[in-house]
């Protein structure tokens, strides 16, 4: 449970100043990358803790992003040997787009069985490669690092000053008068 939000928060904003000034050489490519890939993880599930609280207004709950998606070849079966080879699984060369509320994104990032970066010839991170396991045989998608630095700020700077919640009549529980 989040009771301060802030120790949640602030880190996105750090992690989002980060990803979007780091350059990738050949020097230092598998400390930057492992260093990425730990940001992107652990800002997603903050992200994904903080749409269970309180703590975000419904607006933020609600955004959503156009996302790049590829489907999945005929047969394709990507496995731990083989996951890497995206050419093989998905149609590269066919791009399709499909909106997605940010819960989705956290959880194709969290549940990732793909998450490969796309770089930038001058060594910026460009966006990641990601398929959840459940999604893997179907879809592959395509997140811009600028989507990910974007989503990171406004969750890591949404303080709401005011909410309307009342009871869901099914759970008993709490909920935000303005969710879906």
């Amino acid at each position: 449970m989040i009771h301060e939000s802030y120790y949640w928060k602030q880190p996105l904003l750090r992690s989002a100043r980060w990803l979007e000034k780091t350059l990738v050489d050949d020097e230092s490519s598998e400390r930057i990358l492992a260093r990425a890939e730990r940001e992107i993880f652990v800002g997603f599930y903050a992200v994904r803790k903080l749409l269970e609280t309180f703590s975000l207004s419904s607006t933020t709950k609600l955004l959503t992003y156009d996302l790049t998606f590829f489907n999945a070849q005929d047969n394709a079966n990507p496995d731990h040997f083989n996951r890497d080879n995206l050419e093989k699984h998905y149609n590269l060369g066919k791009e399709n787009t499909e909106a997605r509320d940010i819960g989705f994104i956290c959880n194709q990032v969290i549940h990732s069985f793909i998450f490969i970066f796309a770089l930038s010839e001058a060594g910026q991170i460009d966006g990641i490669y990601l398929s959840s396991d459940k999604m893997r045989k179907s879809k592959l998608y395509f997140v811009p690092a600028s989507t990910i630095i974007q989503l990171f700020r406004v969750v890591g700077r949404d303080y709401p000053s005011e909410q309307h919640l009342k009871r869901d009549p099914k759970t008993g529980q709490w909920i935000d008068a303005c969710s879906k």
